[in-house]
């Protein structure tokens, strides 16, 4: 093994570069079967670790819920069903918080992804998964008209009881609620026509009526800046939206953008709504004059799960999640940061039973996971669930080791991109020894630097490696505040620096 000078010597070389002469660097290396630090480079510095924060996120939900942890997301009706399937009351798709109400379910129970995920739009890279979005409110409906209800003389409604919506994550800005739909994206496909100055082509998926397209976009010169913009939005008093895209879209391969959808609620509805429709099940008015709102249902207080079977009627379908250790996995792989951002709020509301202030009910559980682990607290701060964080790597170092001793590690490790192969680090060190040896989530954080017209990126790397010579260490590194110039993917330079110490601590040891 090398000495202490020649390892640090061996893990700094990618850092020796006139990119990072105004950047912090800091990271730490250590040996999971001696119990010791192998390398340390300001290891005690507070840094920003973006998403490798969903590490914490996820083995905290992995500790507190259980990987076996599953969703129920049931639907009730409340009336009464004819003799000719005519259901005159109200049925209620009631909201669990599972994040997975979507396509990515897959027939053995596993959950799909893509290396670049829907949610990080507009590049040639992003996909969505294959499959029909509204699979899983499809399956509901088909319950629905199994049960014998052919005509709904009412009105459909999707109950967000469990918390209600909080806003916008920061990282790719989808809306954090307890019902998610399709990630609460709905993807707009844009391909560019034969020639500049033609019309676009779009396809919209899922298309529900909570939103509308009006295309005005056109193809630009080949290798032009794209410009695509959806901000025309507008509401109309049904709360359903037209959005109007403009913009140009340069000659080439079709690109997927992200609609944001700022209401699940009422997306979730319109998409419950389309989906009982195509199995066949009729809507009517209902057959009374009195304000509709007079007959909804007696629902519980939000966060009262207790209450459910008594207040929302009959059971008629419901929809059981694959198991959390799933959502970790695709959590992990493509960093997404609504999943991410939602576990908290699932702490607070399934083991907390919390009505309220529910970051502050589910970090206080997080606290006592990380005491009761021996965690020290003086050098971590976080304040939301994917990204909103401040680290040490010794502090990161240390909670991976300790994750490395839990029964649920094996989960934890399962979802972590593999460099060179997939996830967040498919295209860092692909030609390295390292490929496929490394183990370890990425964070990403900064933005547009208008002075030089390119942008500031802070970039993180942490997890785990089996080096060449067989030692099992944990490791942390991170980039602060590095400049970038215009026209290049600073993130990706970022990466590769950091793919290149992982690389020296597996070909070191």
């Amino acid at each position: 093994m090398l000495s202490a000078v020649a390892l640090a010597a061996a893990i700094d070389a990618p850092t020796r570069t006139p990119r990072l002469a105004h950047t912090v660097v800091a990271g730490e290396v250590y040996d999971l079967d001696a119990h010791r630090v192998l390398y340390a480079r300001n290891a005690g510095v507070l840094m920003v670790p973006a998403s490798t924060t969903k590490l914490l996120t996820e083995g905290t939900s992995l500790a507190l819920l259980g990987p076996n942890f599953r969703w129920t997301t049931p639907v009730y009706y409340d009336g009464s069903i004819d003799k000719q399937g005519v259901l005159h009351g109200f049925l209620t798709l009631v909201a669990s918080g599972d994040p997975n109400l979507s396509q990515r379910i897959q027939p053995d129970g596993t959950l799909a992804f893509e290396n670049e995920d829907h949610a990080y739009d507009g590049s040639e890279d992003t996909k969505a998964v294959p499959g029909d979005p509204l699979a899983v409110m499809r399956d509901l409906a088909a319950q629905v008209a199994k049960a014998g209800i052919k005509v709904i003389r009412g009105h459909v409604y999707v109950d967000t009881w469990l918390f209600h919506d909080q806003g916008r994550e920061d990282g790719t800005g989808t809306t954090i609620s307890s019902i998610t739909v399709d990630d609460n994206v709905v993807d707009v496909t844009v391909t560019p026509g034969a020639h500049p100055g033609d019309p676009v082509i779009i396809k919209v998926s899922p298309q529900t009526p909570y939103v509308g397209f009006v295309n005005e976009a056109t193809t630009g010169a080949r290798k032009s800046e794209a410009t695509i913009d959806m901000s025309a939005d507008n509401k109309n008093s049904s709360g359903y939206h037209v959005v109007t895209i403009r913009g140009s879209q340069p000659m080439g391969p079709s690109v997927l953008y992200a609609y944001r959808v700022t209401d699940p609620k009422r997306f979730a509805e319109a998409a419950f709504t389309v989906a009982l429709e195509d199995a066949g099940i009729a809507f009517q008015p209902p057959d009374y004059l009195r304000d509709l709102v007079s007959f909804r249902p007696s629902w519980p207080a939000e966060g009262d799960p207790g209450e459910l079977q008594r207040s929302y009627g009959t059971l008629v379908a419901k929809h059981v999640s694959p198991p959390l250790s799933e959502d970790v996995y695709i959590t992990l792989k493509v960093s997404d940061n609504l999943h991410a951002a939602l576990m908290p709020y699932m702490w607070a509301v399934y083991l907390a039973k919390a009505k309220t202030d529910y970051l502050k009910t589910g970090f206080a559980l997080e606290v006592g996971l990380l005491n009761n682990a021996g965690l020290g607290l003086d050098q971590a701060s976080q304040s939301d669930g994917y990204g909103g964080a401040y680290f040490t790597p010794d502090f990161m170092v240390r909670y991976l080791a300790w994750a490395r001793a839990q029964s649920w590690y094996r989960f934890l490790l399962r979802g972590l991109p593999i460099m060179g192969v997939d996830g967040t680090l498919v295209d860092i060190q692909r030609s390295s020894p390292a490929r496929g040896k490394v183990f370890a989530k990425t964070g990403t954080d900064g933005g547009d630097n208008d002075l030089s017209g390119g942008s500031t990126i802070e970039k993180g790397l942490a997890g785990y490696v089996t080096t060449r010579g067989g030692r099992h260490v944990a490791f942390a590194f991170y980039i602060g505040a590095m400049n970038g110039p215009k026209d290049e993917d600073t993130g990706h330079v970022a990466g590769e620096i950091l793919g290149g110490m992982a690389a020296a601590t597996y070909e070191s040891l």
